[in-house]
């Protein structure tokens, strides 16, 4: 009866598979969520951020617009992050995201190449995957670099990082507030995008994220 009572007073109640030392030392769930989304807006689009670095001496993209894109890719990331991440999911989702990047990033790379629009939303991914001949384009240098440096190294780290296990409630909880915090911010920050777009998008015709990706696109044309 004491061992019983005495793993239910301790940390043990909350983690079958970690010390309580190990448990304390974890990183907690919420701030792996926050650098990934970090990671998911820079390095996971990091074609984008090229294109809009090379225009930034022209005038054509202001501080003010590059930051809006900022928030709307790590707003982004945390509202699907919230969404697919729960305990037994974490991992896992956070791999697929990894990879889901790692494509786009490839995607809009070879397209840019090709001279064409490079912005790619998930349809436009989907319709680039979709095609058999662009799967052979993914073998080049860049890609498979793009593909080890965007997707590989950070899953292995984040295979190998012992995440804090926390009871279900708290994560629900957590997820919960991430979610609406998130989804509040990513519509605040789209209201606000959509009086600051720069000619030639139109912010009645293509507001937020995807007028943000028409306007980048456009820059490349």
């Amino acid at each position: 009866m004491a061992s019983v009572k005495l793993f239910h007073v301790t940390e043990f109640a909350e983690s079958l598979f970690q010390s309580p030392l190990a448990h304390r030392t974890a990183l907690h769930p919420l701030v792996m969520l926050l650098l990934v989304a970090l990671w998911l807006a820079t390095a996971g689009h990091w074609p984008l951020w090229q294109t809009l670095l090379m225009h930034t001496e022209a005038g054509a993209v202001r501080p003010a617009m590059a930051l809006a894109v900022f928030a709307h890719l790590f707003l982004g990331a945390l509202i699907w992050l919230a969404l697919t991440c729960w305990r037994w999911t974490f991992k896992p989702a956070i791999t697929l995201l990894l990879v889901w990047a790692a494509l786009g990033s490839c995607a809009m790379w070879l397209l840019r190449a090709a001279g064409e629009a490079m912005s790619v939303s998930p349809v436009g991914l989907m319709q680039f995957l979709l095609k058999s001949e662009n799967w052979s384009r993914l073998l080049s240098l860049p890609c498979l670099l793009t593909l080890v440096a965007v997707f590989l190294i950070p899953a292995l780290l984040i295979w190998r990082t012992p995440i804090r296990r926390i009871p279900l409630m708290v994560s629900v909880a957590s997820n919960g507030l991430l979610l609406v915090a998130s989804f509040g911010l990513f519509t605040f920050a789209t209201r606000l995008v959509g009086h600051a777009l720069p000619s030639p998008i139109d912010p009645s015709e293509a507001p937020g994220i995807a007028g943000l990706l028409q306007w980048v696109a456009k820059l490349t044309t």
